[in-house]
This record gives C-alpha cells, sequence and structure tokens, in this order.
C-alpha cells in the first residue's frame, strides 16, 4: 500500500521508500520532489503521459539516472541519498529490469540471454542451467533455451526479457512500458500473464507506463504523474472512481469536462447556502454549465461550496445513456435533449458526440444502436457519476498534460 503524507516523507515500513526526489536536464525538472512508498510483495504503477517524469523515476531507482536530490532506499538499504552522499551502482541493487525494447543480444541463444546475470554473477554453470530452465519454463518458453533470442516472435522475446529480469530472484523488479511494442491482443494477454507471475512470485514490483488499462490491471496501487509531481495516489478502483484532480479524471477517461458554477446547494436544492457535512456525506449540489443546463450532482471536496462558486464537471462517455427524447423525466438523473453530431461505429461500441443546448457531450452506446447522425436523442447522466473540482483550487487547468 502506498503511503504518503502531507509533508512529502515516505513511510518508514515500506519495502521501497522514495523521498522527495528532484531531477533535472539542462535546467528543466523532470521530477519535482516525488515521494512514495511501495509495500513488500506488491505493484505500484507510475502512470502519466510522455514527459511526465515517470520513467526518470524508474531509472533513478535502478541507479541508471543520478537524481539532484532526495533519498531513495529498497529494503533495509539506501541506495541513493544526496546529503549522505550514497549512490549505489545498479548491479549492487538487487534489482531486476524490464525495457520497452525487449533489449536481448542478438549473439546469443535463449538460454544465454536468461543466464546472464547469473553468469556475470559467477554461479555456477550447472546452477545456471537449472535455473535458466525452471525460469524459461515459469515464463512458457521451455524447450526454447537453444534458439537464437532473435528468431522469436516480440512476444516470445519479451518473455525472455522478463526470463532475465526475475533469474537472479530480485528483491524489486522494475517493468518500463514494457508491453507498449506489441499488438493489442497479445498485449492483453501478456498483461494476464504478468499479473499470474507476479501473484505466484511475489515480487515487488514498479511498473511505468502511459496505458490506464495497464495500470488498473496490474496494479495494487497507482501513482499519476504530470511534469514531475504526483497529481494522484490510491488503488485502482478508488483512484478510477474518485479521481483527485481534473488532470487525473481526464487521464483516466473522464472525457466530458465543463467549467460551470454552482446553481444551488442543499439537500434537493431548496436553497440551503450552508448546509454542515455532517459524517462526511456527499453533499447534493447543483451545477450550471453552458448558459442554462444545471446537473444535479454530489461535493466530495470538503468545505460545502457557495451559490455562484466556479466549478469543473466531469463525467465519462460510458457512464451516458442515450435514449428516445420524448418520456417521462426520471428526478434522480439529469436529463436533456440533443441532436446527434457525429456517430463513429467502432465494432462493439459507438462514439457519439451530441449537442445538447449549450454544451457536447461525448457518449457511447452498443454496438447495435440505431441511433445516426441528425437524429434528436435524449442525454441522461446519474449524479452519482458527476465529478466536481473547485475551479478556484484548479484555476490553471485547462486540458490534458496541462496545470
Amino acid at each position: 500500500m502506498i503511503t504518503h503524507d502531507a509533508s512529502g516523507r515516505s513511510g518508514a515500513s515500506a519495502f521501497v521508500g522514495v523521498t522527495a526526489l528532484r531531477k533535472s536536464f539542462d535546467g528543466t525538472m523532470a521530477l519535482q520532489g516525488v515521494s512514495f512508498d511501495v509495500a513488500l510483495g506488491t505493484t505500484v504503477s507510475l502512470l502519466g503521459p510522455s514527459g511526465c517524469g515517470k520513467t526518470t523515476m524508474l531509472r533513478s531507482i535502478a541507479g541508471l539516472e543520478t537524481p539532484n536530490a532526495g533519498r531513495i532506499r529498497i529494503g533495509d538499504t539506501v541506495v541513493f541519498d544526496s546529503e549522505g552522499r550514497v549512490n549505489l551502482s545498479p548491479e549492487t541493487r538487487q534489482v531486476g529490469m524490464v525495457f520497452q525494447s525487449y533489449a536481448v543480444w542478438p549473439h546469443m541463444t535463449v538460454a544465454e540471454n536468461v543466464g546472464f546475470p547469473l553468469k556475470i554473477r559467477r554461479v555456477a554453470a550447472r546452477e545456471i542451467e537449472a535455473r535458466v530452465a525452471d525460469v524459461l519454463a515459469l515464463v512458457g518458453l521451455a524447450g526454447l533455451g537453444g534458439r537464437p533470442a532473435t528468431n522469436l516472435s516480440g512476444g516470445q522475446q519479451q518473455r525472455v526479457a522478463l526470463a532475465r529480469a526475475i533469474v537472479h530472484e530480485p528483491r524489486l523488479v522494475l517493468f518500463d512500458e514494457p508491453l507498449s511494442n506489441l499488438d493489442a491482443k497479445l498485449r492483453e494477454q501478456m498483461r494476464t500473464e504478468l499479473k499470474l507471475l507476479q501473484s505466484r512470485l511475489g515480487f515487488t514490483a514498479i511498473y511505468v507506463t502511459h496505458d490506464q488499462a495497464e495500470a488498473l490491471a496490474l496494479s495494487d496501487n497507482v501513482v499519476v504523474m504530470n511534469h514531475g509531481l504526483i497529481e494522484g495516489m490510491a488503488p485502482p478502483k478508488e483512484l478510477f472512481a474518485h479521481p483527485t484532480t481534473p488532470f487525473v479524471a481526464n487521464f483516466l477517461g473522464f472525457d466530458n469536462m465543463f467549467d460551470g458554477k454552482v446553481e444551488w446547494v442543499g439537500a434537493a436544492g431548496n436553497g440551503d447556502a450552508k448546509p454542515a457535512l455532517g459524517d462526511g456525506a456527499p453533499l447534493p449540489i447543483g451545477v450550471t454549465v453552458g448558459t442554462d443546463v444545471t446537473l444535479r450532482c454530489f461535493w466530495r471536496g470538503g468545505a460545502a461550496p457557495s451559490v455562484g462558486e466556479p466549478m469543473i464537471l466531469a463525467f465519462r462517455s460510458e457512464r451516458v445513456t442515450l435514449g428516445l427524447p420524448a418520456g417521462q423525466d426520471d428526478p434522480g438523473t439529469n436529463r436533456c435533449d440533443g441532436n446527434v453530431e457525429a456517430c463513429v461505429y467502432v465494432g462493439t461500441y459507438q462514439d457519439y458526440l451530441i449537442q445538447a443546448g449549450p454544451i457536447r457531450v461525448r457518449a457511447v452506446g452498443p454496438g447495435d444502436s440505431t441511433f445516426g447522425q441528425g437524429e434528436r436523442v435524449s442525454v441522461s447522466i446519474k449524479p452519482d457519476d458527476c465529478r466536481v473540482f473547485s475551479r478556484k483550487k484548479f484555476p490553471e487547468w485547462r486540458g490534458l498534460g496541462e496545470r
């Protein structure tokens, strides 16, 4: 479990502890005082767009980059400490690493590639042979040890890279976007196999990716990064359902995002100005977006907002329900009518863009949906599926990749 407090200190009980890590390249800050922890036997994903600092973080933990400041601990060993002038070499950190490019050696066989970390540690030849055979069977490559590594498929080469990373039984395995070069079907297959392997062996892992599906599927906890800072840290389901910032919401698929203002605050929009939050239950509020579309949603951000306060309202396209424009309004659901501007068929589902009064709504419908371009439809979204953020807290946020 990730632990992180307001002071930026990492928890002492964690297996991996990263504290106030800073790194710059030619004056550009890649890491701006990042802190997080990883518990023994868990997988933590560093998730974010290109340039957010996630690979720099991974390489710093591996010892392939030297941070400007901060501290990194693996187990009981401090492997980097800028104040204490500690910077252990990569080979002494007992870390395995799986790269995006596979990095198999073309002049070696599969077995020689996998056994290389043991060879440089001067393990006896018979033990190398036995351990290589065991790990190749574990990753589904039994019997292929004698083949040239480059004669294998992309998925098989990735298994070679994985076997090489775990053959010396490292205390920590680092993954740098290892599945990004595979096709979609193979990527899904390898994702499942990685999850099963981690569950079976129980190694601790840090996984870098820009793919939210990978992060959510493989991780016990997810760290979302943006411009060298952590925007959110939580278990996958919690982060997916309750993103901490507009950036996290947008990056994790809240593709409908609107500026608005608080229209009313209270149990039923009855004009209560500042109701108490009581035991922390979500507070019903109404947020007007565009000129005249008011959506009922729930405030979970602490002290109750004021009427007129600027807000950012977000919801996912797959949570939007489309229907015929005629019919009775459900008082518990936000509903308005609009026109289908665009409809894109992608097999199992269809993407819609709908002009609903002053706002454009993205929606996802089933693949056999019959709504077409130019048709009039109803657009519905439940209050529980809406997330709101105070614009006062995020005044400069404009879109994905910005703060």
